[in-house]
């Protein structure tokens, strides 16, 4: 796909924000109805998008590909990981915070956001390396990211295997098995998948404007911390991603521009629903995520533009 069409796919995707934001300053649509939404968009609509993103011809340069996804993961969140740490002593933040805004900086929102917006820019094969993507983040999500926020709650470390099952993952599980084993779904079932799934991007988009929408300015933007996680997240993230796959490996396929553009999402939804649940700062990673969704607005053009040059 070309510069142009792919900036005009994003845009198209951020113009769906507006109605949302609308929706969320009027209050026309409460709190707790977003939660409904958002309930349809992760356990129905996000997992049928996946289904039907994998349901292409099988091919051994693909699935030689998820390896690779799952070792840049690895070693980009590794970096990641170090840029935080380093941060969190030059900053010398208190220790509740440190661990949330290294989970901030680790996890994307990739599922939620990341998923719909590739979709929408490249298609297919990219939505499936962007959805084998999420299947890695999430395991480290439930094992390293709850690690995290519990250490930020000042709690005892405890795992529960069962939150990896979660409808995401049993989507990207169902999709791998049908691309593995070569099965196209009849048409009947198909096309019901890929019309429920096709929800997802306006869905994921209008609740984003309607969390804009809602925000307060006085109470979000005094945070200076978040400003130094939100440029660490949105640009030098995906800088550093950028320089690995685009100059020293000098690689610009579609497997690339994928990584690039995941790891320059805003920081992951889950940071404050997982903050609420634990116990841990949940104003704190509540900011994170709506200031990094609201200044990606102005950053993922940018990147996307860089990746189609």
């Amino acid at each position: 796909m070309g510069i142009t069409e792919s900036l005009t796919s994003l845009a198209m995707v951020f113009i769906m924000i507006i109605p949302g934001v609308i929706l969320g300053k009027k209050n026309i649509i409460e709190e707790e109805q977003t939660l409904g939404l958002t309930g349809i968009v992760v356990n129905l609509t996000w997992p049928c998008l996946v289904i039907s993103a994998m349901q292409i011809p099988y091919s051994l340069e693909i699935l030689k590909n998820c390896g690779y996804i799952s070792i840049f993961m690895l070693v980009l969140l590794c970096i990641a990981f170090l840029i935080s740490l380093l941060l969190v002593k030059i900053i010398k933040m208190k220790k509740s915070h440190s661990y949330l805004f290294t989970f901030m900086i680790l996890f994307s929102n990739n599922g939620f956001m990341g998923i719909p917006i590739i979709n929408a820019i490249f298609g297919g094969v990219a939505t499936f390396y962007a959805s084998i993507v999420e299947m890695v983040g999430n395991i480290l999500v439930f094992s390293v990211g709850i690690a995290l926020i519990q250490m930020a709650a000042g709690k005892r470390l405890k795992m529960n295997p069962r939150e990896f099952l979660t409808p995401g993952i049993y989507g990207v599980l169902i999709g791998f098995l049908l691309f593995l084993f070569n099965i196209t779904l009849p048409g009947f079932l198909g096309d019901s998948i890929n019309i429920i799934g096709s929800a997802t991007t306006p869905l994921t988009m209008v609740i984003i404007g309607m969390q804009i929408g809602r925000m307060k300015v006085k109470d979000i933007f005094g945070e200076s911390t978040i400003y130094i996680m939100t440029f660490v997240k949105l640009i030098i993230i995906p800088s550093v991603t950028y320089v690995i796959f685009f100059v020293v490996l000098n690689d610009s396929s579609l497997l690339a521009r994928v990584m690039v553009l995941d790891f320059a999402m805003p920081a992951a939804m889950c940071s404050a629903i997982f903050s609420q649940q634990y116990g841990a700062d949940y104003e704190f990673a509540s900011k994170g995520v709506l200031i990094t969704t609201l200044f990606s607005i102005a950053t993922l053009p940018i990147v996307t533009l860089l990746i189609s040059l």
